[in-house]
């Protein structure tokens, strides 16, 4: 009962083995879209002439916390079973224990994206076929992740101190030595979490594919198509930060429309559903997900300019993982301005977008700049 260091050395291995994941579902609370909101700056600079296009794109990502169902930051629940590690008056005894941890989050990210096109000069069916190619890169992800939580009291030791008769204060200081090392190792394995999903990464995204109809119906501009996402990403399933979302695709079939009431006026609508296969790496499945852009744009002599809103909702849980069947869901606002850039014939967009509510799920506030040009 005295041997300090073999009671910390269990224990540590107690804590280890009873602890969950402190910030990672099934599918790392985040989904294969664009939470920065791109309709805005889609409809200000629609291309409608033949041949190729291309985008740069600068992200700037700042997540402040990861969220649980109801919107709070994530709390980490933990549980385990503690058994002395050498007999206590003959006999081994043990202990259960529970509690939970506060996650205190943030992530910094800095992404660049090379977008080119093709719009084809024949028509089809009334409109032209597009294809773009989407090249991501992060040039650094800083996650810091700080678990801290009071040390959970050991429940009384098992079975009692009672006999054969023991000197008086025995079961007492029994108990007391076994909490004193639990709570050391207890509070050293919450820093070492906090250690394990906190990292800086970089490296290339997930490539997307995209093949769409571009075309106008009653009075309507609308683009209806699909896009595949690849596992091109940098991703290593035994890593709680990674660049890639994992080794599995993401298909997101979808449909924008844009009308325009006005000729200052242009309001433009985009549905999207995402169907995700089983990752290969750790057999986990993301759930698929639903998502509703809307973004209203006035044309000005400067340039043209709006809000924007984004809705994405998981529709199926995710199959695996150790949160159980948690659904991602985010509601973005923000707004967006566009204008010509002078001599070159491009436009540039400067966009923003925040959560305003974010359930099971990284949250935070997105900075875009985009500069688009036709060729």
């Amino acid at each position: 009962m005295n041997n300090r260091p073999g009671w910390l050395a269990w224990v540590a291995c107690a804590a280890a083995c009873g602890m969950a994941a402190p910030a990672h579902a099934a599918d790392g609370f985040k989904l294969r879209f664009p939470l920065s909101g791109t309709l805005g700056g889609e409809i200000a600079v629609a291309n409608e002439t033949p041949g190729f296009f291309g985008s740069l794109v600068a992200t700037q990502i700042e997540l402040d916390k990861v969220t649980d169902g109801s919107g709070e930051p994530r709390q980490v629940a933990s549980s385990g079973v503690f058994a002395t590690p050498s007999p206590v008056a003959g006999r081994v005894r043990t202990a259960t224990w529970s509690g939970t941890a506060d996650t205190d989050f943030r992530q910094s990210q800095t992404n660049a994206n090379l977008i080119l096109g093709y719009l084809t000069e024949g028509r089809y069916g009334g409109g032209r076929l597009s294809f773009v190619l989407n090249l991501p890169y992060t040039t650094r992800l800083d996650r810091r992740l700080t678990l801290s939580g009071a040390t959970p009291t050991l429940s009384t030791l098992s079975p009692a101190l009672t006999s054969p008769p023991l000197p008086a204060g025995t079961a007492a200081a029994a108990q007391a030595a076994a909490q004193a090392g639990f709570s050391t190792a207890y509070q050293a394995q919450l820093g070492v979490q906090s250690a394990a999903g906190s990292g800086v990464v970089d490296g290339l995204g997930d490539a997307e594919l995209t093949a769409a109809w571009v075309g106008r119906v009653d009075g309507l501009r609308v683009v209806t198509g699909v896009t595949l996402a690849l596992p091109t990403g940098r991703y290593d399933a035994a890593k709680s930060i990674n660049v890639g979302f994992g080794n599995f695709y993401t298909l997101r079939p979808g449909v924008a429309m844009a009308y325009s009431p006005a000729p200052a006026w242009t309001l433009g609508l985009r549905a999207s559903m995402g169907f995700n296969t089983r990752n290969k790496d750790n057999h986990i499945r993301s759930g698929d997900f639903g998502a509703l852009d809307l973004a209203l744009a006035y044309r000005a002599s400067f340039g043209v300019f709006g809000p924007h809103l984004l809705m994405v909702r998981q529709v199926s849980d995710d199959l695996g993982g150790s949160v159980g069947p948690n659904r991602f869901a985010a509601t973005g606002l923000g707004a967006f301005f566009t204008t010509r850039v002078p001599g070159v014939d491009a436009a540039l967009n400067l966009s923003y977008m925040t959560m305003v509510n974010a359930r099971n799920a990284l949250s935070g506030s997105f900075y875009q700049l985009r500069l688009s040009k036709a060729f």
